[in-house]
């Protein structure tokens, strides 16, 4: 690999495909399968772009074996393209985008009690609290904020504008991205007479390996207790986490969910767009929810579930709300 390109032969070795075609063309990058160029990787996984092969101008298209026999041109075959093509980006990223050199910048605030690793970079006004202990070829953005007794893990990244706050750990090969807020305190008040008074956090955020957050997430430490964040756990942007959630391994929200307090999600789940869950539900592994559901009990068996009304024409929405409030009678 090059700053050229790839050749298609490395290509399918690094993404274990079969080649069909030019061992030795030279690709450089990604494109859908309409717009893809003569140097360009494109793929199909469904089959309604299938129609597309023939008119394609991708100097290769990842396909799956069936596929593949609908086209004449180069083309890197496998049993799941859409996996194929997911490994073929990482490869692509590397090409195009060359690792951030490791370096501390000279604005950088950092406490002399922390543990800094030999290979880090560390970006323009960033700042690290005491205690903190960051791994090597971890990568800080700038002006983020590593609070006290905060961990990062080996080969993290946290994009600019992050803030963790004080006792965070955060795994190894993790991706943060910007604005997200880890360790906040979540909504707790007891009530006194008409006032509220504010029950103090004292628990962390525990996220584990290679976990990736969208932007401007948002999750609370525990109360009492941890809030924990399985390996392998993926987070879309504009998601709510509350004080002392547990989401299971592999699990993956999409954006501007939100989980109230104390709810412990399972393993191999995933929350559709627009997703609530109140407090203190028990979901168990392999639970799909789809989009613009409330969750308001625990899901004890797994399946898919929803809630909500499908789009429809207002009209048509108008009577059927008068019917819904007469399903009482």
């Amino acid at each position: 690999m090059s700053s050229r390109g790839i050749t298609l032969r490395d290509l399918a070795q690094r993404i274990g495909a079969e080649l069909k075609g030019n061992n030795d063309l030279l690709v450089s990058g990604l494109n859908s399968i309409d717009e893809a160029g003569p140097e360009q990787v494109s793929f199909v996984s469904k089959a309604k772009y299938l129609p597309s092969l023939s008119v394609t101008n991708a100097g290769a298209v990842i396909l799956s074996k069936e596929d593949s026999k609908l086209y004449s041109g180069n083309s890197l075959v496998g049993k799941n393209p859409y996996l194929l093509y997911a490994k073929a980006s990482k490869v692509f990223k590397e090409l195009l985008f060359s690792k951030n050199e490791m370096v501390i910048s000279s604005s950088a605030s950092i406490a002399k009690s922390s543990k800094i690793a030999n290979s880090v970079s560390i970006g323009d006004f960033v700042t690290i609290s005491e205690n903190a202990e960051i791994a090597d070829n971890v990568v800080i953005g700038n002006n983020c904020f590593i609070g006290k007794k905060v961990s990062v893990g080996n080969g993290t990244v946290i994009h600019p504008n992050t803030s963790l706050y004080s006792s965070v750990q955060i795994g190894e090969d993790c991706i943060i991205h910007s604005g997200v807020v880890i360790g906040s305190d979540g909504l707790g008040f007891a009530k006194d007479g008409d006032k509220w008074i504010k029950i103090e956090h004292l628990g962390r955020v525990v996220v584990g390996d290679d976990v990736e957050i969208g932007s401007n997430t948002s999750i609370d430490r525990g109360s009492v207790g941890d809030t924990l964040i399985g390996d392998n756990v993926k987070i879309d942007n504009l998601v709510h986490i509350a004080h002392n959630v547990e989401i299971g391994y592999g699990t993956a929200i999409a954006a501007r969910s939100a989980i109230a307090g104390s709810t412990k999600i399972g393993s191999l789940c995933t929350l559709a767009g627009c997703c609530a869950v109140v407090d203190n539900v028990k979901i168990v592994d392999k639970v799909h929810i789809t989009a613009m559901t409330l969750v308001t009990k625990s899901i004890t068996q797994s399946g898919v579930y929803s809630s909500g009304t499908p789009m429809m024409k207002n009209s048509d929405w108008k009577k059927s709300a008068v019917r819904f409030k007469k399903l009482k009678d």
